[in-house]
């Protein structure tokens, strides 16, 4: 697979905008907006994280850098939990 180039930032603020307005409109039939918000937001909780582990790492393991690496950790776990669908399981039913 190909690598994508990252789109820079009027062209991404262009494409969110317009994800959100498909939501807005409910003209997201085929989930594009949805899936592009959902993973703006996990990315950028993503990115909190990995900051976070650098500047953990890179000045000897301090201990308030330890607790906001917990807190991007647990920030990102609250998050993955929320976004979870409240949908019973289909116990092999399809």
């Amino acid at each position: 697979m190909a690598a994508i180039s990252k789109p820079d930032k009027p062209t991404f603020s262009t494409a969110l905008n317009n994800a959100e307005l498909l939501r807005e409109t409910g003209n997201d039939h085929h989930h594009i907006g949805h899936a592009l918000l959902y993973l703006e937001e996990r990315n950028r909780m993503l990115e909190a994280i990995a900051v976070a582990a650098e500047a953990y790492t890179r000045f000897g393991e301090d201990a308030h850098l330890h607790t906001q690496l917990i807190k991007a950790l647990r920030a990102f776990e609250e998050y993955e939990n929320e976004t979870v669908p409240d949908e019973p399981p289909l116990f092999g039913l399809d």
